[in-house]
């Protein structure tokens, strides 16, 4: 089926019999479906194309799926031929086929071919493209960020979907560096783990195509399979995740070291302790303990067979500092961050009675498992980037139940 661009030019996927009779056949099929086309051999067929266009013949693009290589070469000879730029170009094409996942080294091939010399070089100054940015942590770390900062919304860039716009705003903005915060809303099923890394390859693909650093800010929960009344974990211990967000998690960092050795990727990988604050209701326990605090209700805790599970809480403003420096030194390879001070839930549920002057009761349940309590040694990142977390357990949730005063229970935040 060919979908067309403008009412003369199309693309599909099949050989020649799939060109209706009488257009001009553009076939790319040899041309190869990634990165690495002689941009001499991609503008021979940008020229054919436009040389029958400007005869005002109809000209169909095709390669074997109809996806990258025909796509890519259209939007080049639409941006000849109209005399537009090429991401108006290519933003043209996606809207009319609704192809979004051409492949994003092939345009960078065309991009090349028909723009070999683009006038100027790179901008002065950092320009930082962030995803996720409306998101809990996201929002409290834009304001600290140097430079250029681009941070669109889900809404305008599906990350799933829609790499080539994402590509488009790279290079548009001339980003340097990407930070990566974003995650699926429900983040602890299986289905997540799929989204989480489709998200990241795209990322990643951006990252290589633009020569950016990557920023990824991981998780403590790499390794929360350790079984452990007290660990403190420092880059050097082995991953090891207890459960499907742990998994996810150590999966992205899997495909980010494989980009960096096979592809030289500029990366900081930044782990980071249980994040809270007053604009999340993660940990979720918080929030219920608060609820039910309010309320007088009985509050119940957990004790482990290796003893009361207790939490690395780490304050959002605290997180956002360190990042915020890490990008500004562009500090690479792997950080800690974290208090390297546990907290149980029975302490937590203790100063949040204290807190609202509740009446209730704080119970124990017992569970018949095993518990990994870690604390992240940030040593790493207080020599690297003079940084140490400011804010106490006290006082982040002395803040969080001030500024929840007028939250429904369960109410999410982030």
């Amino acid at each position: 089926m060919i979908r067309w661009i403008t009412e003369t030019l199309g693309t599909c996927g099949g050989d020649r019999d799939s060109v209706p009779a009488g257009a001009v056949s553009v076939d790319v099929r040899d041309l190869v479906d990634k990165g690495g086309n002689a941009a001499a051999a991609v503008r021979e067929r940008i020229d054919r194309a436009v040389d029958a266009l400007r005869a005002k013949k109809t000209v169909v693009v095709h390669c074997d799926y109809g996806i990258s290589r025909s796509n890519s070469v259209a939007a080049g000879a639409l941006a000849l031929f109209e005399g537009i730029s090429f991401s108006d170009a290519v933003r043209r094409v996606v809207a009319a086929t609704g192809e979004t996942s051409i492949k994003i080294d092939v345009l960078a091939t065309v991009r090349q071919a028909i723009a070999p010399n683009p006038a100027g070089g790179p901008p002065a100054g950092r320009r930082i493209l962030v995803t996720g940015g409306s998101g809990f942590v996201g929002a409290a770390l834009l304001p600290l960020l140097p430079g250029l900062v681009v941070a669109p919304a889900s809404r305008e860039i599906d990350l799933l979907r829609d790499v080539v716009l994402l590509d488009l705003v790279a290079r548009e903005h001339a980003v340097d560096t990407v930070i990566h915060l974003a995650t699926p809303r429900i983040y602890t099923t299986n289905d997540s783990l799929g989204v989480a890394l489709t998200h990241l390859k795209n990322v990643l693909d951006v990252c290589r195509a633009n020569d950016a650093t990557l920023v990824y800010v991981s998780s403590w929960e790499i390794y929360s399979g350790y079984r452990s009344s007290a660990l403190i974990a420092d880059e050097s211990l082995p991953a090891l995740p207890g459960g499907t967000y742990g998994q996810t998690k150590l999966l992205c960092e899997t495909l980010i070291e494989q980009h960096r050795r096979r592809y030289g990727l500029r990366c900081l990988l930044l782990r980071s302790s249980p994040v809270y604050g007053a604009a999340s209701d993660r940990p979720r326990f918080i929030r219920n303990f608060l609820a039910k605090a309010r309320r007088g209700e009985a509050i119940v805790t957990h004790r482990y067979r290796n003893g009361p599970p207790a939490l690395d809480l780490l304050h959002v403003d605290d997180l956002r500092r360190a990042v915020g420096v890490a990008v500004e030194r562009r500090i690479e390879g792997v950080l800690h961050v974290g208090t390297g001070r546990l907290t149980s839930t029975a302490e937590v549920a203790s100063i949040v009675c204290r807190a609202v002057g509740s009446t209730s009761t704080i119970g124990v349940a017992k569970i018949d498992e095993e518990v990994g309590n870690i604390a992240m040694d940030a040593g790493r990142a207080h020599r690297l980037l003079d940084w140490r977390p400011a804010i106490s357990v006290e006082d982040g949730l002395a803040e969080l139940i001030a500024r929840s005063a007028g939250d429904a229970p369960g109410r999410t935040t982030d």
